[in-house]
């Protein structure tokens, strides 16, 4: 991950998000992030949304794009069978709570609720990687 940059304090950052959220949107290699993640291409979804972090460090955006971070790295991490998935779409699903269910286009309230789904199967011990390859996840963009 990049490292750790100077940002507004939370609630001003959430604020600004509100305010600036109708007028913003993401850079255009957003989509390609996007394109990545739903390809099921987590790892280079998580590059892609990490390398986005500078240009949006003074916004809500932010925190959106972390979140982005931390649930591809969960899924690659679940995907290639290396352990820690749980706790990376873990932290991805906590920061994602804390947005309206539509942010900057992005559907949040779909990828949480997908989230709560394989959360839910991973503490009930199955395979979830399995369950990726059948239905992956996907983030869906939608007008504001």
């Amino acid at each position: 991950m990049p490292r750790q940059r100077r940002r507004l304090p939370s609630p001003a950052r959430q604020a600004a998000g509100r305010v600036a959220g109708v007028a913003d949107t993401f850079p255009a290699s957003f989509a390609e992030g996007v394109r990545r993640f739903n390809a099921g291409e987590f790892f280079e979804a998580h590059e892609a949304f990490e390398e986005l972090l500078d240009d949006v460090e003074e916004d809500g955006r932010w925190d959106l794009l972390v979140a982005l971070v931390q649930v591809a790295v969960g899924y690659h991490k679940c995907a290639e069978g290396h352990p820690g998935s749980e706790r990376m779409l873990g932290l991805g699903a906590e920061k994602l709570a804390a947005f309206p269910a539509l942010a900057w286009g992005v559907d949040v309230g779909r990828l949480r609720t997908r989230l709560a789904e394989d959360l839910a199967v991973l503490a009930a011990g199955e395979d979830l990687a399995a369950r990726l390859g059948v239905t992956p996840p996907i983030i869906a963009l939608r007008e504001r």
